[in-house]
């Protein structure tokens, strides 16, 4: 049975009026029709400026600590007299809520309510509730959340009423206009109320604490997550690990000071288990040099990490008397290739990735790229006229093959006599059939439907690309590539296990590339429904930042050949001709042959001679310099 706890910060306190104290509040919602954008130029921190400003969305605020939520209801009505009832699942993700939790409702965002972690400062989960969603989390149905009276009302799994009605109509009193939000301007607390300082603006913070006064006022929720020891640790950090590894190798976990100054780690703890922190202490007097490095092993540490289904790793910082003071780094990594370590590049700051080399107690390597890359994709081609319907027909993932020889896309196993293929996943899902190959330099074409049996799909594709017979398309695969943006995943299958209990067999599939594109800054803007393309710069370098992707210089992008060149000098396309820029042509002045064996060098060949050389050097620092 749920028991109510009333708190006001730390106190147990009942608000004016005799209103019982809040549990969980409303904290914004979205009244932004879908034809209209916010207003005053505005921009929502995690949609950026989007027409509807990210469809039906509104956002809760939980103020007691460990609250349970299963079963709970959200009901809403609106000036049409249309109403709905979400009801949140029984699942575990609700049964222990910390404060200061943000919980977004959306129709849009993809759930993500598995990365919910207070202990890892993650304190904002997202339910999706729609006719498409899985309703893991909360009823799959859509809803509307609007500007025409709109309310919520939060009643708790006895039926009882915990938050509202608030929205529209109750405060501000007057209403909100069809180009702005609603939010609270004030720190969230049990005394909040539905005619506490609840305002229209165009400001928009979807799963993040509310601005207002023009951004110079932000909510503060330390009191409420003051129940959690945690900050992230950043002088230092977990910076590379090895999983997979057959004897007389060992897995070992390497750290990294990013300091200036030596700092001694003794008594600090690594563990693979968030509810187990304190799996292993680091011996007394252990110092790591100023901007050094220090490896532990599996002879040392006491416990294994898993390399056929991934795993994590914590470090925990300790005073001198052995207890955690909150600050920890921490990674999650999947399946790993045998010998292949997993790597933070740049060392202590950057994301983690798979590593071209180990480099156990040392600087680490460039991460490893290919055989085959996501190349290019249209994730928002032109809406469909007359009422703009999106457009799932013309969508594409263009594969790339880096390699100077062929890769087939299914992986045989001579131990296990089997065969498995690759996969794309996250955003979308599709399985390579077991005689897909990309040719040696080639590309290929991932849709969203079956080119062998929607053939007059396959005719209006090609025409609209401008595609002959020779230009390999596959398909179908389940989904659709969101319009805001997600994370596409190439995979590939590694040895399968044994069966074992009960009596099964397990591939674990390793990641070969991702790409997880946005529609808003610092991603190209332009692919976002107005017909160009995103296009990988650099096919060698990494995907998965920005800064290696433009927008196609044309219309339709180039699916099937080679992408298209950014401006003289700009040679990562970031808008800037500035010292990166010189990097990227560098490498390619010093390849052999000039360079122009890699697709993307060309582009660098001003001068069109075959050779990057300094003339088109000259064209680099005219533009630096000018």
């Amino acid at each position: 049975m749920h028991m109510k706890v009333t708190l006001v910060l730390a106190g147990l306190l009942i608000c004016g009026g005799g209103v019982q104290a809040a549990d969980v509040i409303l904290n914004e919602y979205n009244a932004v029709d879908e034809d209209k954008w916010l207003e005053a130029g505005a921009a929502d921190t995690y949609w950026g400026r989007v027409e509807g400003n990210g469809g039906d969305w509104f956002e809760l605020v939980v103020i007691t600590d460990h609250l349970d939520m299963r079963n709970w209801e959200l009901y809403m009505i609106d000036g049409d007299a249309y109403t709905t009832t979400l009801t949140l699942t029984n699942h575990d993700i609700w049964s222990d809520l910390r404060s200061g939790t943000i919980i977004t409702i959306s129709e849009e965002a993809r759930n993500d309510a598995g990365d919910y972690s207070p202990l890892l400062g993650r304190w904002w989960l997202n339910a999706k509730a729609s006719d498409e969603a899985n309703g893991l989390y909360v009823t799959a149905s859509n809803f509307r959340v609007n500007n025409k009276s709109w309310q919520l009302t939060i009643r708790d799994n006895l039926g009882a009423v915990v938050f509202g009605p608030a929205g529209e109509g109750i405060n501000p009193l007057s209403g909100i206009g069809s180009d702005e939000i609603c939010k609270l301007e004030d720190d969230p607390s049990s005394a909040i109320t539905p005619m506490s300082s609840y305002n229209d603006g165009h400001s928009s913070t979807f799963g993040s604490p509310n601005l207002w006064n023009d951004g110079v006022d932000t909510q503060d929720f330390s009191v409420l997550r003051s129940v959690v020891s945690y900050y992230p640790l950043t002088s230092v950090r977990i910076n590379e690990v090895l999983t997979h590894s057959d004897m007389p190798e060992v897995d070992w976990i390497e750290l990294y000071n990013t300091t200036g100054s030596p700092i001694d780690i003794g008594g600090w703890y690594l563990s693979d288990r968030l509810y187990d922190l304190t799996r292993w202490a680091i011996p007394t007097d252990t110092i790591i040099p100023a901007e050094g490095y220090m490896v532990f092993d599996e002879t040392q540490f006491n416990f294994a990490l898993d390399s056929v289904y991934g795993d994590e790793v914590y470090l925990s910082e300790a005073g001198s008397n052995g207890v955690m003071t909150g600050g920890r780094d921490y990674i999650e990594f999947g399946a790993a290739q045998n010998a292949v370590s997993f790597g933070r590049f740049p060392d202590g700051t950057g994301p983690l990735y798979s590593m071209s080399e180990q480099t156990s107690g040392a600087a680490n390597a460039y991460p490893l790229v290919g055989p085959v890359v996501i190349n290019e994709i249209m994730y928002h081609p032109p809406d469909l006229p007359p009422a703009g319907l999106d457009n799932v027909d013309h969508e594409f993932i263009e594969l790339h093959n880096i390699t100077a020889a062929p890769v087939n896309l299914y992986t045989y196993f001579a131990g296990a006599d089997e065969t498995h293929p690759w996969k794309l996943t996250r955003g979308v899902s599709f399985s390579f059939s077991l005689s897909t190959t990309i040719a040696a330099g080639e590309y290929l074409l991932v849709v969203s439907f079956d080119p062998a049996v929607d053939l007059a799909k396959l005719v209006d594709f090609r025409a609209t690309y401008g595609l002959d017979a020779s230009v390999p398309i596959v398909g179908s695969y389940s989904g659709k590539l969101s319009n805001w943006g997600e994370s596409i995943r190439l995979r590939k299958p590694d040895t399968p296990q044994p069966p074992g209990p009960p009596d099964y067999s397990y591939v674990p599939y390793v990641l070969v590339d991702e790409v997880p594109y946005n529609h808003a800054a610092p991603w190209p803007t332009e692919p976002d429904g107005l017909g160009y393309s995103l296009e990988r710069i650099v096919p060698t370098l990494i995907g998965y930042v920005p800064t290696n992707w433009m927008a196609s210089e044309a219309v339709g992008g180039s699916p099937g050949t080679v992408n298209s060149c950014p401006p003289p000098g700009d040679y990562d396309g970031d808008g800037d001709v500035d010292l990166d820029d010189y990097g990227f042509f560098h490498d390619c002045f010093t390849a052999p042959g000039g360079g122009l064996a890699s697709p993307r060098c060309t582009c660098f060949d001003t001068d069109t001679d075959g050779d990057v050389d300094l003339a088109d050097f000259a064209v680099f620092q005219a533009a630096f310099t000018g």
